[in-house]
């Protein structure tokens, strides 16, 4: 599920004359720099919007050569490590995402300390990075103490998202009221971090700057969309938090706690006209937070109670499907968020019948099973209506696929060869798409065409995989990315993995006893 969008950029804020000579100057870095973003965001996604942003790295690095004590330069340099983040392929290894997470955070901290009183939307963002870095910590096998580590930066990053709404709403409500006291406010609870009811509508107000670029000095009015950024970001990062806590009873507190950040959220769209801009996507943002909220609980449930509760996962994928009905048919995230919804919904009862001894029922729960993956598979096809070449929702497609041919349901059998050659075709649209992400496409690929052959029993299939793990190989794939992928699909046939390692790197068929058979 998505996450983690930088709250602002720098734009400039007048058009600039065409430079005759290379940068020499801070300012001329500066400049360039944000032209490079400018044209990163332009291009949104792809190699030529990684690059621009690499070269904005680059020329705010040699910014901060020339002035190190700069807050807005090290707050945009942070921000765009930030944003780079986003561009490592499918499956990258939280090692090899935590260095850039950690350059932006070390950024952040550095603008932080000079930027003096006015600096929310830098313990914003350091609040952010520190919420991914938690989340990277989580899913590492290889960092020693990484559990801890995570649990650390969570709790940072939570006490600093209610620092900066506690900021924001006072400085919202002194708008509203000039009037009102610090004391009042205190008495309302703003300041000890409870949340109050909005009271009356406010305009927003603009900025202004003399500054070729916008800087983190600068104090910009707080609005209402402000402070839904601020719980929304709150509400995630605890969501984060009760899905690791061991005990039950106390994640189900701070779920409650995330609930009530979005529940806080919704009151201050309230506040606000439904003819502006951002109203809409503020609307749209909070319900997908709260949809994944809420089937990170019904997650979290399951693993206390071993019984999949119908009624938070159906709460969570009602949330989701208003958005995609009611508000915005062309969201790819909601569309994406729904197809994990229904597939996680479908392995929880695929798991509450295993732990339970109990065999699908073809009327009952194999029926439920079977549609829920059906509706996860629609969901993801309409996701790629919208964007065909998203290595992440074909890779996801296939998965699916492949969930729903392995089910032990006539339906399934009946539908297998299908099932098969979709999974295929989808990680082949991958591979075609960008053959040189090693984790992505390749493995899915050989492995629907090898059960091709495996379980629906279409001849020369196997033959065909191994060409494909054969070119996989050539182009940089090792056992260890092999074994990675392969840990990473629980679904994965065994038979499979076994299949490969054999094959490929040299592994020991399971089951051959290499001691000598004794003779009397």
């Amino acid at each position: 599920m998505g996450r983690f969008q930088p709250k602002k950029k720098p734009t400039a804020k007048a058009a600039k004359a065409k430079k005759s000579k290379e940068p020499v100057t801070f300012d001329d870095f500066m400049e360039d720099a944000i032209e490079y973003e400018e044209q990163g965001e332009r291009y949104v996604s792809g190699d030529r919007s990684e690059r621009n942003y690499e070269r904005a790295v680059d020329m705010y690095a040699k910014a901060y050569a020339l002035k190190e004590d700069d807050p807005d330069c090290l707050y945009n340099w942070g921000r765009v490590l930030f944003i780079l983040v986003g561009f490592f392929p499918p499956h990258t290894t939280p090692e090899e995402r935590l260095p850039r997470v950690d350059a932006s955070i070390d950024k952040f901290r550095k603008a932080l300390a000079l930027a003096g009183s006015n600096k929310t939307d830098v313990e914003f963002n350091l609040a952010q990075a520190l919420h991914l870095r938690s989340e990277l910590l989580q899913e590492s096998s290889d960092i020693d103490g990484a559990y801890g580590l995570s649990a650390i930066a969570l709790q940072e990053a939570i006490t600093m998202f209610d620092s900066v709404y506690e900021v924001q709403e006072q400085d919202y409500l002194k708008q509203k009221e000039p009037s009102a006291t610090v004391a009042s406010e205190k008495e309302d609870g703003t300041a000890n971090g409870t949340e109050s009811a909005p009271e009356a509508s406010s305009t927003p107000q603009e900025a202004s700057g003399q500054d070729d670029y916008e800087t983190v000095t600068q104090m910009e009015a707080t609005t209402a969309y402000s402070l839904i950024d601020t719980l929304v970001a709150s509400g995630d990062a605890l969501t984060t938090m009760a899905s690791m806590m061991a005990v039950y009873p106390d994640a189900k507190k701070v779920f409650e706690r995330a609930r009530d950040k979005l529940d806080r959220a919704e009151r201050w769209l309230a506040d606000t006209s439904e003819s502006d801009k951002e109203h809409h996507k503020a609307r749209v943002q909070i319900l997908l937070k709260r949809g994944h909220s809420l089937c990170a609980l019904a997650d979290r449930a399951f693993l206390a109670t071993s019984q999949a509760d119908p009624s938070l996962y159906e709460h969570a994928l009602d949330t989701l499907v208003h958005v995609t009905e009611k508000l915005d048919d062309k969201n790819v995230e909601a569309w994406c968020d729904l197809g994990d919804v229904y597939s996680r919904y479908a392995q929880a009862i695929l798991d509450d019948c295993e732990q339970h001894s109990k065999p699908l029922d073809r009327k009952t729960t194999g029926k439920d099973v079977w549609q829920l993956y059906g509706k996860a598979a629609d969901a993801l096809a309409t996701a790629l209506k919208i964007e065909p070449k998203n290595l992440q929702i074909l890779n996801k497609a296939s998965d699916v696929s492949m969930a729903r041919a392995q089910l032990p349901l006539p339906v399934a059998e009946k539908n297998q060869t299908q099932l098969l050659k979709n999974a295929q075709f989808y990680c082949k649209q991958a591979v075609e798409i960008n053959g040189q992400v090693l984790t992505s496409g390749w493995l899915g690929w050989a492995y629907a065409t090898w059960a091709l052959e495996a379980w629906a029993e279409m001849p020369n299939r196997i033959n065909d995989a191994h060409k494909i793990i054969s070119s996989w190989i050539k182009r940089g794939a090792n056992e260890d990315l092999f074994q990675r992928l392969a840990d990473e699909n629980d679904n994965m046939d065994g038979a499979f993995i076994e299949w490969v390692s054999v094959t490929f790197f040299d592994a020991e068929p399971e089951g051959d006893d290499d001691d000598d058979d004794e003779s009397d």
